[in-house]
């Protein structure tokens, strides 16, 4: 009877633990953006939005990280192109040594500010998507913080004693 006992409340803690994990969200870095997943399901922004409306934090962070994802690649297009107006320069000629020579006149100052451009944009990618997966784990320390009963229970051991006994103990 002590054992059947022992297993109904090893069972209830058990529930009651894993309890807390169905509430949380997980993230998906894809391409250019952070997916965000709920019990292996893919949520939308609504959805997201309406998880978010006690987490003030969560959704401000998560609403600047959505603001930011489509200016980034656009940022980071114009880099490149104003890298590549730069080095492919303009068209000249000059008169040397009494004969015509064509050259090209590239700007280094035009190829430096169209990388800086690009890496600009790169940095706006990737703080986007990391305002999205900081929002996500706020929203799971926030949600953590709301335990079941009996999830304070950090450790349970059972076992036989050194007596031929069944011992049961509980460390909080």
């Amino acid at each position: 009877m002590k054992s059947f006992a022992i297993l109904l409340i090893l069972v209830a803690i058990s529930i009651h633990t894993s309890a807390q994990t169905l509430d949380s969200l997980t993230t998906k870095r894809a391409f250019l953006t952070t997916k965000i997943y709920r019990n292996g399901f893919k949520l939308s922004n609504d959805r997201v939005l309406s998880l978010y409306q006690e987490a003030s934090q969560s959704k401000a962070k998560y609403n600047w990280g959505r603001a930011m994802n489509p200016v980034g690649p656009v940022v980071f297009i114009a880099g490149i192109g104003l890298a590549a107006i730069g080095l492919k320069g303009q068209d000249a000629t000059a008169m040397v040594r009494g004969r015509e020579v064509n050259y090209k006149i590239r700007s280094l100052p035009q190829v430096l500010a169209g990388v800086g451009i690009a890496a600009a944009g790169l940095c706006i990618i990737e703080s986007s998507n990391e305002l999205i997966r900081h929002s996500v784990d706020i929203y799971n320390a926030g949600s953590k913080n709301q335990k079941p009963l009996a999830s304070f229970i950090q450790k349970v051991n059972l076992g036989i004693t050194e007596s031929n006994g069944i011992g049961f103990t509980l460390r909080f």
